[in-house]
């Protein structure tokens, strides 16, 4: 085993050579993104090193009958948030600004989520307090655990304010194309990662516990057979041999419980109103399929991250960032970072109880891929932002002295068996059933499913529908789908 000295002078060496900073022990960057929490309503009442005490006048909002509102820990896994909290621009500009059209140069104060639910919830003031609510540690015991025994990420913000697809695509593609809304028909003309890293030969895969949405990427789509593969296919690949993992893998969770290969499978994405141990056990189960190979687990770096906060409140203002591409919309020139979400990051080669306070954004995941498996990351293939992000294969996070092979004891999250009912469509489910109809629009006729999508209610139809319209993308391009 090389000391920490000799591997220190490994990768100093080594970035001298590339031009940049490329650690030769990893060779896996694995990104788990959830959904719609921000930090301090999944972290911010932990107690782990790196938050902020959730006290305090600075730390509340008023209600609509002026009433000051604090930041509770008594989230429950699900129930608290139905309707889904506001989340598009215009919701995030009244929970950051106190006001849905903010004045040029106004500050940031994070005042304005108790009415901005209130908006949502018809004006009833009880139910908008909730929005104030988050989790106790105990609560949460998977995502609490990683972070307090690897690297917990306390400036990690989302990219846009604004809703899941825009910051997907700063995740895949560093930048939305100037857009804040959630429609499919604008993703075709993307680069994406995936085609990039594939340029220098590096491999990337999509592995997705149903529906995704980077279906509608054409790189994607023209390539399924190599890009795409189901979570159960990554469980089955890290019972493998190491190399059977790609270099960089985005993993997403589901979005909709349904039936696959005649057994249920819930929502685990943690999009409200789901059960948030659902999510948790995902954490759980990503990092013990990646810590029991051995050889994966002193290869990789693993990430715990979320999409945006879905309007959940945080009291940290997000800051200026740079423009991806100098595109505008709605009055909004994307020099704005969105709201703080949660981020851990996992390796063996990190320290318990490590901090960083490195600004990161979503553009951060695919900088740190293209610096880590090529060298080159900032000639704006994907964007000046991505270009100017902050990479986390730094010695300030991958700082232990030694090589880690101590199995982090974690309380199983078991959460209590999902239930089969059928569920109305939340925003986003309704959201993938539009991409869903579009990417079945642009195949050929006798590929298309009989389904009229207009029947579609509940989130068992929405996850069947989904799932024939990928598949059947699959094999109009050739892929294994």
């Amino acid at each position: 085993m090389l000391l920490y000295s000799e591997l220190q002078t490994t990768v100093a060496i080594t970035e001298h050579l590339t031009g940049g900073l490329v650690d030769p022990r990893i060779k896996h960057i694995i990104v788990l993104m959830l959904e719609n929490r921000s930090f301090d309503h999944m972290l911010g009442h932990s107690g782990l090193p790196g938050t902020e005490p959730l006290t305090g006048t600075s730390r509340t909002n008023n209600d609509d009958d002026g009433e000051p509102v604090s930041a509770t820990p008594d989230a429950d896994y699900s129930g608290d948030f139905d309707p889904d909290p506001g989340h598009d621009f215009s919701d995030v500009n009244l929970q950051l600004f106190g006001t849905h059209t903010p004045s040029p140069g106004q500050p940031v104060d994070m005042s304005g989520f108790v009415r901005s639910y209130a908006e949502k919830c018809g004006g009833n003031v009880p139910q908008s307090r909730r929005i104030m609510k988050g989790f106790a540690r105990s609560r949460i015991p998977a995502l609490v655990t990683l972070a307090e025994n690897f690297a917990l990420c306390n400036r990690w913000f989302s990219s846009v304010p604004g809703p899941t697809l825009p910051n997907r695509l700063f995740a895949h593609c560093g930048t939305s194309g100037g857009r804040l809304d959630m429609s499919p028909e604008y993703f075709s003309g993307f680069r994406t990662v995936y085609e990039v890293l594939d340029r220098s030969g590096v491999s990337a895969a999509v592995y997705s516990g149903g529906w995704s949405s980077t279906a509608t990427f054409s790189f994607l789509l023209k390539n399924q057979g190599s890009c795409f593969a189901t979570l159960e296919d990554f469980y089955s690949d890290c019972d493998g041999d190491e190399s059977d993992i790609p270099p960089y893998c985005f993993l997403e969770p589901r979005y909709s419980s349904g039936f696959v290969n005649g057994s249920f499978l819930p929502q685990n994405d943690q999009h409200p109103d789901s059960d948030v141990r659902q999510g948790d056990k995902l954490v759980y189960n990503v990092y013990k399929a990646i810590r029991k190979n051995r050889k994966l687990w002193e290869s990789s770096i693993l990430v715990i991250t979320y999409d945006e906060h879905g309007g959940m409140y945080d009291h940290v203002a997000p800051g200026p960032i740079t423009s991806p591409d100098g595109k505008t919309d709605l009055g909004f020139d994307f020099t704005r970072l969105g709201v703080r979400v949660p981020a851990v990051i996992v390796s063996p080669y990190i320290s318990p109880s490590t901090v960083s306070s490195l600004l990161f954004d979503h553009t951060s995941l695919i900088a740190t891929a293209r610096r880590q498996f090529t060298g080159v990351w900032q000639d704006e293939a994907l964007g000046k932002r991505a270009a100017a992000a902050n990479t986390f294969t730094v010695p300030s996070i991958l700082n232990s002295p030694i090589l880690r092979l101590d199995d982090v004891p974690i309380a199983d999250p078991a959460p209590p068996p999902p239930s089969q009912a059928e569920l109305p469509l939340n925003d986003l489910q309704r959201q993938h059933l539009v991409h869903a109809v579009f990417v079945e629009s642009q195949l050929p006729p006798h590929l298309r499913t009989s389904i009229d999508p207009r029947t579609i209610s509940t989130d068992h139809e929405a996850d069947s529908y989904c799932s024939r319209v990928y598949a059947l993308a699959g094999v109009a391009t050739g892929g294994r789908r």
